[in-house]
């Protein structure tokens, strides 16, 4: 897996890691009090997640168990004011006592990691807003300890291959249905078979050529710099071998693209009479864990972060990314339910239901896939008739799929042939 240049940026800040010198006197009052890693709160541990929760986050929040740090591109939380000086206080401290020598448990290893991993692209890629500080010495100050961290948080080859493959501890706990039930569109589930590669559920890879490096889902896979692998998977109501017939009729499809609008950059558009699949299909996409091990070398873990599933009750004629009234409306013209199961660490480290839980219905989160722009809990504060409009986490998959059927599925130019970039070059075969 390719990842940006946050990787390089990793080892040149670890080589050229400073000698640590006297650290600013702790504080702990000042922290948000958090068990995670120890039963004991003053845990260094404990206290690293300052980097992770956001103490300003509104109460319906719980940045403990939120899956990826609520940090956006203008983002100025852990650049600036005290948020920043805790956090170099609390990354020195870890520095100069070995405290990655304090827990050996590779699964509690690499879920900090993970983390840490993400807050240092985060600062790799922020940018301030107009006529606000660049943060450049701060960044390095940041970045600069967390390289160090990291090295010295990573674990062995064999280690991360023996991580657990909790999707199957979930599925074996019996605590998520294990079909679809549309007598109780609300209840989230879990296919037993869904990773079987001779199951029900077709594994949908792209082809090998360069511009495809990032898979099906490359959105996904760029939105979080690579340190996640999405895998996407189909399942039409008939099975295994009438999945496989359609996907191939797309691809036999005679005029996949057809011209769009005259305006349009890209005049090549999906033609829309591209046949459907039927009522009863699911698909989903799986978010899986990618670390780096003790000799620097990327790897796959084997832990799954997210299992997000669309059902179609029935299939619609609306078009892709079309919305019209309010978001019941939305969501009864795309002919889907949504359904998300989401790591939990306090579950993962206490070994129940695989670490994984459902996303519940009304549940609201902040996203940071694809944002741009301002600090949303900050933008809340500021504007606080904006939490009217905070939809729940699972209505926003309908930001990027609220069309019908097969209208539905953003990753169609990686599947039709002949893929669009390739129309204009005879000399790139099929």
């Amino acid at each position: 897996m390719r990842l940006p240049f946050t990787v390089t940026l990793l080892a040149i800040l670890v080589v050229t890691f400073w000698e640590t010198g006297d650290p600013l006197p702790a504080s702990r009052n000042s922290e948000r009090a958090i068990a995670l890693y120890d039963s004991d709160p003053t845990h260094l541990w404990n206290r690293l997640c300052a980097l992770i929760v956001r103490e300003d986050a509104p109460e319906i929040l719980d940045g403990v168990d939120s899956l990826d740090p609520l940090l956006w591109p203008e983002t100025e939380h852990l650049l600036a004011g005290p948020s920043h000086a805790r956090a170099l206080r609390v990354l020195d401290e870890f520095l100069q006592t070995h405290a990655e020598n304090l827990i050996r448990d590779p699964v509690k290893r690499a879920i900090l990691q993970r983390d840490l991993w993400a807050v240092f692209d985060w600062s790799a890629q922020q940018q301030s807003a107009s006529r606000r500080p660049d943060y450049v010495n701060e960044k390095r100050e940041l970045q600069s300890r967390l390289a160090e961290v990291l090295r010295r948080l990573a674990i062995t080859p064999k280690e991360i291959e023996s991580l657990p493959n909790n999707y199957a501890q979930a599925v074996a706990s019996g605590s998520f249905a294990k079909e679809y039930d549309p007598a109780h569109r609300e209840q989230a589930f879990l296919p037993p078979d869904l990773l079987d590669p001779r199951g029900p559920w077709v594994y949908i890879d792209s082809s090998p050529e360069a511009f495809n490096s990032g898979g099906v889902a490359q959105a996904h896979v760029q939105a979080f710099s690579g340190r996640s692998r999405f895998l996407v998977f189909m399942r039409l109501p008939e099975g295994r071998k009438a999945t496989l017939a359609y996907l191939q009729t797309l691809w036999n499809f005679p005029e996949p693209w057809v011209h769009g609008p005259e305006s349009a950059d890209d005049q090549s558009i999906v033609n829309s009479n591209l046949p459907s699949f039927p009522a009863g299909t699911e698909v989903a996409l799986v978010r899986q864990m990618v670390l780096f091990d003790n000799q620097g070398n990327l790897a796959p873990a084997p832990i799954t972060e997210s299992v997000q599933i669309r059902a179609y009750h029935s299939i619609t004629a609306t078009p892709p990314r079309y919305f019209s009234g309010d978001w019941a409306q939305v969501i009864k013209n795309s002919g889907q339910d949504f359904y998300e199961v989401r790591l939990s660490r306090p579950l993962l480290f206490a070994g129940k239901d695989g670490g994984l839980r459902a996303t519940g219905r009304e549940e609201k989160e902040l996203s940071t896939f694809q944002q741009q722009g301002d600090d949303e809990i900050e933008e809340m504060e500021e504007h606080p008739e904006f939490k009217k409009m905070w939809a729940p986490a699972l209505q926003t998959c309908l930001s990027c799929h609220s069309g019908g059927g097969v209208h539905s599925l953003n990753s169609l130019e990686k599947i039709l042939k002949p893929n669009r970039r390739q129309q204009d070059d005879p000399g790139v075969g099929p």
